[in-house]
């Protein structure tokens, strides 16, 4: 499991781990400079959604130019989306651009602390068809 840790607003007072000793991600609070996530946000509601956001943020380094960044499925519009899967219908939470952006600057990060760019485009693959997210957050 992956605790819960404020953003960091100056270095941890911890030294970084070595990571072939890790069998937790705990240890890395505070000391990540790039933390990719690939469509994962997507399979959550919105809450576990913001949870899993002030998760991450709290591994996130605050030094400048430290990053967070990913796709995920997403929608032009933020809310619940019915879409098929394997045959059956299921629910989605999606969020758009701007209030991905809203989340985490505001929300996960203290507002003006990051510099949040997401921008969505429609992707097909394989027959296909879904809105696609491509985003990052950027330590200021």
């Amino acid at each position: 499991m992956l605790q819960i840790f404020l953003p960091f607003d100056e270095p941890p007072h911890t030294e970084r781990p070595d990571l072939s000793t890790l069998t937790s991600l705990n240890p890395l609070a505070g000391h990540c400079a790039a933390i990719y996530v690939g469509n994962i946000f997507h399979l959550f509601s919105e809450e576990n959604q913001l949870h899993l956001a002030r998760a991450l943020a709290g591994l996130l380094s605050p030094l400048p130019g430290s990053v967070i960044f990913g796709i995920h499925g997403a929608n032009p519009q933020k809310g619940v989306f019915r879409t098929g899967c394997n045959g059956r219908a299921v629910d989605v939470f999606c969020h758009s651009p701007e209030s991905w952006a809203a989340a985490w600057n505001g929300e996960v990060f203290a507002k003006g602390k990051v510099k949040v760019d997401a921008t969505g485009e429609w992707v097909d693959k394989e027959g296909l068809k879904f809105w696609q997210l491509r985003w990052s957050v950027v330590r200021l």
